[in-house]
């Protein structure tokens, strides 16, 4: 099958770098929504550093306790910055839950969309989409009620244990369970929205329940696909940060908003290329299950026979 070659994850890496239109558009809407989210944070604290000695301290660099001095300052300026990034962070989700539709219709049909068809398939699939965002709402309230019993017994057992070693091996086990069930649930709402793209299906339920069969039978193939890309996204970020942390300057506040915008762009770009690899997937998927399919033939008509001549 298809989605045992190496192909479907490189040719997801190339879909996104032939379409960064699609890219570049998302991290435009980003950008702009987490200004307009910082927007009021920057005024007030840009009131307070116009008149105060430690603006140096910021605009050159980053003091930390700078920052602290400026927090428990009694304008409060950042009392409206948890309040912004929300609204910001709840826009961009709904960006993204809009765009989705156009973006699986792109990777899935394998051709440059233009901005008509593009936008029509994101408002097609945006209902369907929202639904199907509501059922992996109620989907990760158990998970959720796992981490409460995890921290609980985390709790009990650093109490009970002379050793801090058993309460902090539990926890990491179960924060690995955790990760691990979430990656599942992600890959299953995944390939649901594939197959709604697909398949034009607008039951979101039997999107799920195809989903799902499709994601036991071909559980190691598709596993293994989103974990090599999340891995690939995981590597580079932790990379970023280190060379941030260890080699970046303080004063160095330029160079520190290209690496942060660099890897923003990444990890949007990462999780592009795990929609485009599952696409792509399910594309090879459709066409080896077509291919062995049996060809039935109809059976022939019988032939009339031929009546008698007459005779004289």
């Amino acid at each position: 099958m298809a989605e045992g070659k190496p192909k479907t994850f490189f040719s997801g890496a190339a879909f996104v770098w032939q379409r960064q239109r699609v890219l570049w558009l998302l991290y435009i809407a980003n950008f702009l929504l987490a200004s307009f989210g910082t927007y009021e944070t920057k005024q007030r604290v840009g009131s307070i550093l116009n008149h105060r000695l430690a603006a140096d301290q910021l605009l050159h660099g980053f003091n930390v306790g700078a920052v602290i001095s400026l927090g428990t300052h009694p304008e409060t300026p950042f009392a409206s910055l948890h309040a912004g990034m929300l609204h910001s962070a709840l826009l961009f989700s709904l960006c993204m839950l809009f765009a989705t539709g156009g973006i699986l219709a792109t990777y899935y049909s394998g051709q440059r969309l233009k901005a008509g068809p593009f936008f029509e398939a994101c408002g097609h699939h945006f209902w369907r989409f929202f639904r199907l965002t509501i059922y992996l709402l109620i989907v990760l309230i158990p998970i959720g009620i796992l981490g409460k019993i995890a921290s609980s017994l985390y709790d009990r057992i650093d109490k009970q244990s002379i050793s801090p070693m058993p309460a902090v091996h539990f926890i990491e086990a179960a924060v690995v369970v955790m990760i691990l069930l979430l990656m599942c649930i992600r890959i299953w709402f995944d390939m649901a929205e594939v197959i709604a793209v697909a398949e034009d299906e607008r039951r979101m339920h039997k999107a799920l329940r195809s989903s799902a069969s499709l994601l036991l039978h071909n559980f190691g193939s598709l596993f293994w696909l989103y974990f090599r890309v999340s891995v690939v996204g995981w590597i580079v970020f932790g990379l970023g940060l280190h060379f941030w942390i260890e080699h970046l300057p303080p004063d160095s506040t330029r160079a520190a908003f290209v690496l942060s915008q660099f890897l923003l762009i990444f990890w949007l770009a990462t999780r592009l290329w795990q929609r485009a690899s599952e696409s792509i997937w399910f594309r090879e998927h459709q066409r080896a299950i077509a291919a062995s399919a049996p060809v039935i033939e109809p059976p022939l008509a019988p032939q009339p026979e031929p009546y008698p001549s007459p005779t004289n």
